[in-house]
């Protein structure tokens, strides 16, 4: 079974971790020396090191979080993480809070192994290599998750020591543009080392996934070189005569994994909406490139439990409301905007549901839980109130326990659960599994997909349009809509190309970074969220639909924030680390 490799060889790891942690039983005490004599010892070390990055942050709610900051959606209540961050302050005081990424732990044993791995005596030359290249990989993905975050930070690249000089245990920062030419480098480095075998969507890096973060890496420095205010304080910002470099850097990484015709747009059924849900439920297939594992309980996380909506079988559900801003992301099928006049939204006017929902596209159906959604034999509801006629009196129902018979024929409630309806009007779909009939914590396997094969045709298509390749960037981005049945494009903007990457990527967090490293963030991320209201005429079988407030407060993204705040304590343990500029 393709899971298990990696998850059994971090089993192995605890159990080992736990002798050494009994320092009175000198019988079962493994020193780190002898981890890298041993293969099975070294894959279990490589494997914790896979497991302390967290590609997927957490297994409960604030495995929303980043979708939330990005503008996606928000948490069930106001305690919960996605909401505390997305409506912060960021000041030194408060520091980076849940967006943080500062793990030079993990960075250290990093390069532990990468010290003394080659000193092996038992190991083979070929096997010691592949660990080199993977642990290489690793620590420059971790240090592409600070960079993204803070600009330039300290590389740390050897093993540090308590007894070192102070000069050499407080790293300055380097550049942002240091940063990232050393991700380039180091992944350059070590691409020759793999073969053209696939092994990423089961978790284990391979020539494909170091490719996938050339091509994101460097899609982000060029970006940041050309849309970068050029302000500096000597370690953020990147001149902008070299974003046409990193533009081809990218284009190149990705070109080699289009050529390589390893990979493919998952497009197997008729059911355009089925299709696409599957992709993230139906682990390991040909349009994965690299994903972090999970397996039910073992090593499971509670997505469906609390994502699915209520009237179901999760008890804790309802948990991810998806903002409606991002459904004026969706157009409709027929070419229509998907940017209705907000104005049209009131008491007045009724809507067709299976027009205003049904018709968009197949993309928003496949990732949002929205009013009259087919689940699990059944329909999702989210209308606050039912409006009848009561011989010949027209009457609301606010009750979920009153039913009514629609002009169809079906039962329906005079409200629906009001877990559902209490936010936004709308929930998070994206990756619950259907058949998860009776959810629990940790019951859910589904794997957390880091790289795929439709992003890296919009992170060629971004950066061929960048390079005025303007028919090859349409070209990839008609690719990803022909699989979805939406209209093609005949000509194509650099704005086109950005709604695409944003409508194909929904909750998969990169709206949030991208919107940063484009410099827009500012404005799309400075609103008054909203949600809807909808009222069920069950006379004419239409909707009022009207807009509320999501959230008790407006956000506003301020322009430090393009790179976020050291907090005072972190500043506190190293009198070298800089401030970034606003703070």
């Amino acid at each position: 079974m393709k899971k298990i490799s990696i998850l059994s060889v971090f089993a192995i790891l605890t159990f080992a971790t736990s002798c050494v942690e009994e320092l009175t039983k000198q019988p079962d005490f493994i020193s780190e020396n002898q981890v890298f004599e041993d293969p099975n010892l070294t894959n279990s070390y490589v494997a914790n090191l896979y497991q302390r990055i967290g590609f997927q942050r957490g297994v409960n709610v604030s495995m929303a979080t980043k979708n939330a900051v990005g503008g996606e959606n928000i948490g069930f209540a106001p305690w919960q993480e996605p909401n505390g961050t997305s409506t912060r302050q960021f000041t030194e005081v408060t520091g980076p809070g849940a967006l943080d990424e500062w793990d030079y732990n993990v960075v250290r044993d990093m390069n532990y192994l990468l010290e003394n791995i080659t000193e092996s005596e038992t190991l083979d030359e070929q096997f010691v290599e592949e660990k080199i290249s993977e642990v290489k990989f690793l620590r420059a993905f971790e240090y592409f998750e600070m960079v993204k975050r803070f600009g330039g930070v300290p590389l740390v690249l050897e093993v540090q020591s308590a007894d070192q000089p102070e000069e050499e245990l407080y790293v300055s920062r380097n550049s942002e543009e240091e940063v990232y030419d050393f991700i380039y480098s180091e992944t350059q480095e070590i691409l020759a080392n793999f073969d053209d075998s696939k092994t990423g969507a089961g978790g284990k890096v391979d020539k494909y996934t170091v490719l996938m973060l050339q091509s994101r890496a460097m899609l982000y420095a060029a970006s940041i070189a050309k849309y970068g205010d050029g302000s500096s304080n000597g370690v953020v910002g990147i001149p902008s005569g070299r974003a046409a470099e990193f533009f081809q850097k990218s284009y190149d990484a990705s070109k080699q994994i289009i050529d390589s015709g390893m990979f493919r747009l998952i497009n197997d059924g008729e059911d355009k909406v089925a299709n696409y849900a599957s992709i993230f439920v139906n682990d390991g297939n040909d349009e994965t490139i690299f994903a972090e594992v999970f397996e039910p309980f073992l090593k499971g996380h509670d997505w469906d439990h609390l994502a699915i909506p209520a009237g179901f079988n999760a008890t804790w559900n309802s948990n991810f409301p998806v903002l409606y801003e991002m459904v004026e992301l969706f157009d409709f099928t027929d070419g229509r905007s998907g940017m209705i006049d907000r104005s049209l939204f009131t008491n007045s006017t009724e809507w067709d549901i299976n027009d205003f929902f049904g018709n968009r596209d197949p993309r928003f159906r496949a990732a949002v839980f929205y009013q009259g959604t087919p689940f699990q034999g059944k329909k999702v509801y989210f209308h606050s109130a039912t409006i009848y006629d009561d011989n010949g009196t027209m009457k609301e129902s606010t009750s979920e326990g009153q039913t009514f018979t629609t002009i169809d024929g079906e039962s329906f409630p005079g409200a629906a659960p009001r877990r559902n309806r209490v936010n936004t009007g709308l929930l998070l779909r994206k990756r619950v599994d259907d058949n998860a009939l009776t959810p629990q914590y940790g019951s859910s396997g589904q794997d957390f997909i880091v790289y795929r094969y439709a992003e890296t045709l919009l992170n060629y298509a971004e950066a061929a349009m960048e390079l005025a390749k303007a028919s090859e960037a349409m070209d990839a981005i008609n690719q990803i809509r022909d699989r979805v049945s939406m209209p093609l494009f005949e000509s194509i903007t650099l704005e086109d190309i950005r709604h695409e990457r944003q409508v194909e990527l929904c909750f998969e967090e990169h709206r949030y970074f991208d919107l940063v490293r484009w410099r827009l963030a500012e404005e799309k991320l400075s609103l008054r969220t909203q949600g809807i209201i909808l009222k069920y005429n069950l006379e004419t079988d239409k909707y009022v639909i009207t807009l509320k407030n999501a959230e008790n407060q407006i956000r506003v993204f301020e322009p430090n924030r393009y790179y976020l705040p050291f907090g005072i304590n972190r500043l506190a343990d190293n009198s070298n680390l800089v401030q970034n500029p606003g703070y």
